[in-house]
């Protein structure tokens, strides 16, 4: 009895072991799998991005007031000699956002207010051989949403 006791209690550690093990590396994964494909996605599509944009807190304000909002402000260039295609996706951070994309606003170079879809894209275009161009991005929270504000997330442009 003893001696079967003993083994049910290496089983159950290794056990509790073995899910700390997979919850952890779970964690890691998807914290990083995106900034890595991103980096390596600008790399390979000669796309070069003049500054990275992280937001941890966004204003919750009418669509009518975008206008005292201040944009994140960066340039897209292309490094070599041909044409490429690139899209600019927001990326939430997976495990502290409480708010659902349909309540992300935004607006590109002062134009139409647009909500955030499911994938994140909000801008696709294209550069000709040396051509960069300047990205004028305000995001925030519609003031329909009525929770609590907690959004943390990145552009990324690939």
């Amino acid at each position: 009895m003893v001696l079967y006791k003993k083994i049910m209690r290496r089983h159950i550690f290794s056990i509790i072991i073995t899910v700390l093990f997979l919850i952890i590396s779970t964690y890691v994964w998807f914290n990083f799998k995106i900034f890595d494909v991103s980096y390596k996605e600008i790399e390979s599509k000669n796309i070069d991005v003049s500054s990275q944009i992280a937001f941890s807190s966004l204003s919750k304000m009418s669509d009518k007031n975008i206008s005292n909002l201040d944009a994140y402000t960066f340039n897209v260039s292309n490094k070599s000699l041909d044409k490429e295609d690139f899209k600019i996706t927001i990326v939430g951070d997976l495990l502290s956002n409480n708010i659902s994309n349909n309540y992300i606003k935004y607006s590109i170079n002062n134009n139409d207010i647009k909500s955030l879809n499911q994938d994140g894209i909000i801008y696709l275009d294209s550069l000709e051989k040396l051509e960069t161009k300047e990205i004028d991005l305000k995001i925030w929270i519609s003031e329909t949403y009525k929770g609590e504000l907690n959004y943390n997330g990145r552009v990324v442009v690939s």
